[in-house]
């Protein structure tokens, strides 16, 4: 009767156990198996070879238990009983060393995420200086980002005039929001950090990782991985395994805290969008067994879906463009890394400086400059420009020789430059040559590239930095066999959009992996040498220097007469390698040079044309500035002898590209199939190109906007795509004023990338008709919208227009001024009104003046007002109403006393056109 007791017991407690003690598996099986209960084939028995989970393991324990009779039983039962009291003696003993672990992993994360400023460590920098603040975003839902522009052309959008404000408040937080988010006792979500390449996501994980080693108070144990690590991992393993050979020194813990203590855990998954493996959260098998093996890609499901270990807290990071790969639904939380502030752009350099006047001379240039300051958003830039301009005591501002041969100091060569002209002027006399400022973001990566060439590779005697400069052409020329190969790697990496390389890739392109421990390659190669299968992996430190490498060696190869394309063939054939390249520089020199470079830019520029994603852009616009003589003059050895021949002939190099690539960049912008991203990026390679005409005419767009110049311009379409240039640099302009400036449709689709970036926009008096009102339902329903006025007095839209323009403002949420007055919108368009404001609730305003709506269409408003408790204004003058329409809309408007509605019978005069649409019904 005892035995069946016992097993009656736990048969109706069944059901009981495996809820509640699955996830204590492991030590009940440890303990049993001292009691002699279970033997080592039973427990291997029960835990079925890790492919079962904790509950299954648990189902078949107790049948084994009842099938071995009365005494494994009974001591089963007496373990429940006193558990707690068997898992604090067998503990007492080892509580010290568990603290012992824990710091020891405290200590080794600290060492292994000391940041980097990519060519050193900053472990001779105060820590206080180790890390500059970087501004985030806390977001209710995930934004997904606008594919058609380079990822770098909208990162200061956050930072625009009055943006802040139009955010509303709590949206915008600091790294100490995220850390006790993340880190407090009820974190245990998952959250998802995004932002654009450089913009310090890894950099924010390193300071989680520092400030968490030294903070005692803190329960939880954060356990980093990147999936670049993950992505190498090709067999099945499982959790326990992966963590216990990433994290060898908690081994003896690591089962205790995936059991019991899950929630002290952080889980940090680094890099998303270099994760090579697929995600399909629909058909993965579900596994909540950190024992049971699976694939990486189905291991990371499980842990997002908090299926496996569901109470710890998971932090993942990803570029922009990879964050749909995970369901909005299963993420608690979205954070976004908005970079530098103007503000942290200056606190940066004043860290990275050595002196604070040389900092606040960089910074006054920086700021001069606004698509430096624009791109300085980006962290990893400002680190690119101050290493360009000034980095330890180097600075390359401009390759000044002295004549005595004798060093100047860094402040007194930076005062100099900041007293020339910002011009580019270059005088060349003899062998002492005064450069100039670089003023063009290509100039910026020539100086960098030089930089860390000359001061980074190999060292630098101090003191010698001016005998350095002397030999740069020599030594460019005795690494150009070596930088065209890395450029080549570069650019076909671009062209796979592959960011990610192995040792095979540099093979094929004859760079060893040897060479890069020692040689300017490890400067610019970054190796994962934390692979978790000790498998080599590079990539570029920053993909922009991936795109620069690409052009450089796009334009080395077009000017030298050979073909780009035919570098990246792997080695074939009879002839060596550089026999080949020879051979083919040789036949074509024999055709027609001039054509050939023509084709060939005329090739990288549409070919960066017909990719509409915009990855291409940067790559485009450092084509362009590479065709200039004076910035190519910064890298002279590389190219040819082309410089020298100025420096014999004491004549200045030339300030622009070659009449050919101006030729090709306007004709761009006439071309009818380039959609408005593309037409603004063209406007981007003309600056970079150095157009001579281009200050020119953005200094007339600039006294438009100050309304300087109030009559109309007669302007090309082209035009408008440079205005749009203006406008993205222009961060403190919150309303675009173009009333009466001859907009048409078209150029307003050419304007389309700026408009969601204003407050207000008015348009009035302008040609746009229906066609322009599907311009601006589209930047209405863009996801980073912020437009809260929109006048469009006297447009032409017509019925259509406002149907059109309806559908638009129906998924909008910022829109609440509506002036439209002197449309003819008729009944027909205050239909579709009456339909928008059924469900828009955000509209306040809407003035419709003179728009021939009758009676008809005033009583679909009134109807739809019924449902509509937002709208504050509604103004109907001058209208086809009559005395029975306007009686019943006062009626109306006395039993809705929060709605103003103003109307009046239609008189025999109308007004066709308003002078001043600021209060325009």
């Amino acid at each position: 009767m005892a035995v069946e007791s016992c097993s009656v017991q736990i048969q109706k407690r069944r059901v009981e156990l495996v809820e509640n003690w699955s996830k204590h598996l492991n030590p009940l099986l440890d303990h049993l198996l001292e009691m002699g209960a279970v033997t080592k084939e039973d427990v291997g028995f029960i835990k079925g070879g890790g492919m079962l989970g904790e509950r299954d393991c648990m189902r078949t324990l107790l049948d084994v238990l009842q099938g071995r009779g009365e005494e494994p039983c009974q001591a089963f039962l007496f373990l429940l009983s006193n558990f707690s009291n068997f898992t604090r003696s067998t503990h007492l003993s080892v509580k010290e060393p568990v603290s012992d672990h824990l710091q020891r992993h405290k200590d080794i994360l600290a060492k292994q995420h000391t940041p980097g400023n990519y060519l050193g460590s900053t472990s001779g920098l105060p820590k206080a200086d180790w890390f500059t603040d970087i501004t985030f975003s806390k977001d209710a839902g995930r934004q997904v980002p606008v594919h058609f522009q380079h990822e770098t052309s909208v990162v200061g959008d956050a930072f625009r005039a009055g943006r802040a404000e139009a955010r509303g408040h709590g949206e915008t937080c600091s790294f100490k929001d995220i850390y006790q988010s993340l880190l407090s006792d009820s974190g245990n979500g998952v959250a998802l950090l995004s932002g654009v390449a450089g913009s310090g996501k890894t950099t924010v994980i390193k300071r989680l990782v520092q400030e968490w080693a030294v903070d005692a108070d803190l329960q939880k144990i954060i356990l980093p991985l990147s999936f670049r690590e993950l992505s190498l991992i090709t067999e099945p393993l499982s959790l326990q395994v992966l963590l216990s050979d990433h994290y060898s020194h908690l081994k003896p813990i690591l089962p205790e805290l995936m059991t019991s203590n899950q929630v002290q855990l952080l889980l940090i998954l680094d890099g998303l969008d270099e994760f090579c493996f697929p995600l399909d959260f629909e058909r993965t098998p579900k596994c909540s067994d950190p024992e049971r093996e699976l694939s990486v890609g189905a291991m990371v499901v499980n842990l997002i879906k908090k299926i496996l270990l569901p109470d710890i807290a998971i932090l993942l990071t990803s570029r922009l463009h990879a964050v749909t790969k995970v369901p909005q639904l299963l993420v608690n939380q979205f954070y976004n890394v908005l970079g530098f502030s103007p503000g942290q752009q200056r606190q940066y350099f004043e860290k990275s400086c050595t002196s604070s006047k040389t900092a606040d001379t960089v910074w006054a240039f920086v700021s001069s400059h606004k698509p430096l300051q624009l791109m300085c958003h980006i962290p990893a830039f400002c680190w690119i420009v101050s290493t360009a301009l000034h980095n330890g005591n180097s600075f390359l501002i401009s390759d000044t020789v002295t004549p005595s041969g004798e060093s100047q100091t860094t402040e007194k060569v930076i005062e100099d430059q900041c007293q020339t002209s910002s011009e580019p002027n270059t005088a060349i006399n003899n062998c002492h040559i005064i450069g100039t400022r670089p003023v063009t973001i290509t100039e910026i990566y020539c100086c960098f590239f030089k930089t860390i060439l000359l001061f980074h590779v190999g060292g630098c005697v101090e003191g010698l930095h001016l005998n350095r400069l002397h030999d740069a052409p020599r030594l460019l020329k005795e690494t150009k066999a070596k930088l065209r190969c890395l450029g080549a790697l570069a650019f076909k990496g671009l062209l796979e959009r592959r960011f990610v390389f192995d040792s095979s890739d540099l093979a094929s392109f004859s760079l060893d992996c040897s060479e890069l421990l020692r040689a300017f390659l490890m400067e610019i190669l970054k190796e994962d040498r934390s692979s978790l299968t000790y498998e080599k992996h590079f990539q570029f430190i920053h993909t922009s220097i991936q795109e620069f490498l690409a052009a450089l060696y796009y334009v080395l190869e077009s000017l030298s007469g050979s073909d780009p394309f035919t570098g990246l063939k792997r080695n074939m054939g009879l002839l060596a390698p550089a026999m080949h390249s020879h051979l083919m520089s040789i036949i074509s020199k024999l055709r027609q040079p001039q054509h050939l470079l023509r084709r060939r830019i005329k090739k990288a520029l549409h070919w960066g044309e017909r990719h509409q994603s915009g990855h291409l852009d940067l790559f485009c616009r450092f084509v362009s500035g590479l065709l200039v003589p004076k910035t190519r003059f910064i890298l002279n050895g590389l190219f040819r002898d082309e410089p020298r021949t100025y420096l014999t002939s004491c004549v200045p190099l030339p300030h622009a590209s070659p009449p050919f690539v101006l030729q090709l960049l306007h004709s761009q912008l006439h071309s009818p199939t380039l959609s408005p991203e593309r037409q603004l990026n063209v406007c981007h390679c003309l600056y970079e190109a150095q157009d001579p005409g281009l200050p020119q005419r953005l200094q007339a767009w600039l006294k438009l906007l100050s309304r300087e110049g109030m009559g109309h311009c007669n302007l090309t379409n082209r035009d408008w795509s440079e205005l749009a240039f203006l406008l993205q640099l222009s961060p403190d302009l919150q309303s675009l004023n173009l009333e009466a400036q001859g907009l048409d449709a078209e150029g307003l689709r050419r304007l389309l990338p700026v408009l969601p970036l204003f407050s207000t926009l008015r348009l009035a008096q302008n040609p746009l008709g229906p066609e322009g009102a599907e311009v601006l339902s589209l930047a209405l329903q863009s996801p980073d919208c912020h437009i809260e006025r929109l006048w469009v007095v006297a447009t032409g839209l017509g019925c259509e227009g406002v149907k059109v323009l309806a559908e638009g403002l129906k998924k909008n949420h910022t829109v609440f001024d509506l002036r439209m007055a002197i449309n003819n919108i008729g009944d027909i368009g205050a239909a579709a009104l009456a339909e928008l404001l059924k469900t828009n609730h955000t509209l306040k305003d809407i003035r419709l003046r003179d728009n021939l709506v009758s009676d008809k269409g005033a009583e679909l408003l009134k109807e739809a007002l019924m449902e509509n408790t937002t709208l504050e204004f509604l103004w109907l003058f001058d209208n086809k109403l009559s005395k029975e329409g306007v009686r019943q809309l006062k009626e109306f408007s006395k039993n809705r006393p929060n709605v103003d509605i103003k109307c009046c019978r239609s008189g025999k005069k109308r007004r066709i056109l308003v002078k001043n649409t600021d209060n325009q019904a």
